[in-house]
């Protein structure tokens, strides 16, 4: 599927994940989130390498392209009465430039097509908080690491 973002002007991809993409998701993951992990538990490369390629698995990410150039992706876990948004990633030097946006309102789509709300928890030390929020997500519960957010539209 290609789609053209009023945004970028480029034409933009949303493909499925392969199990050859999963070193460069463990990489973004460990670029954008590093810090936020070891603010909340600390760091342990093997713990997070081993828990990353076991839970997140690459044929289960959609990966954002633009003009052939991965971006980004999110991975999505559907629940019976919910979807659960595990992880919504961007390269930090693409951040900040509405392609989080963009996979935001495939995410969206995917709740309104299967009239589920969506889930998702995010660490108190990451800033993607405000993204959430901004994204329309509202604060349902939180601990002493996490806050828990839905959005619904259906």
């Amino acid at each position: 599927m290609t789609l053209l973002s009023k945004e970028m002007n480029a034409p933009l991809q949303l493909v499925k994940g392969m199990p050859s993409d999963q070193e460069w998701l463990y990489s973004l993951f460990r670029s954008t989130m590093q810090q936020h992990i070891a603010i909340a538990w600390g760091w342990d490369e093997q713990f997070q390498k081993e828990s990353f390629n076991t839970s997140l698995s690459a044929v289960n990410f959609k990966i954002l392209t633009e003009l052939g150039t991965k971006i980004g992706g999110f991975h999505l876990s559907d629940k019976l009465d919910h979807i659960v948004l595990d992880m919504i990633l961007v390269e930090p030097s693409m951040q900040r430039k509405g392609y989080g946006l963009f996979m935001m309102e495939a995410i969206k789509q995917e709740s309104r097509a299967q009239k589920k709300p969506i889930r998702l928890s995010v660490l108190k030390s990451n800033p993607a908080i405000e993204f959430h929020k901004a994204c329309g997500y509202g604060t349902t519960d939180s601990d002493s690491q996490s806050i828990k957010m839905q959005w619904q539209d259906c």
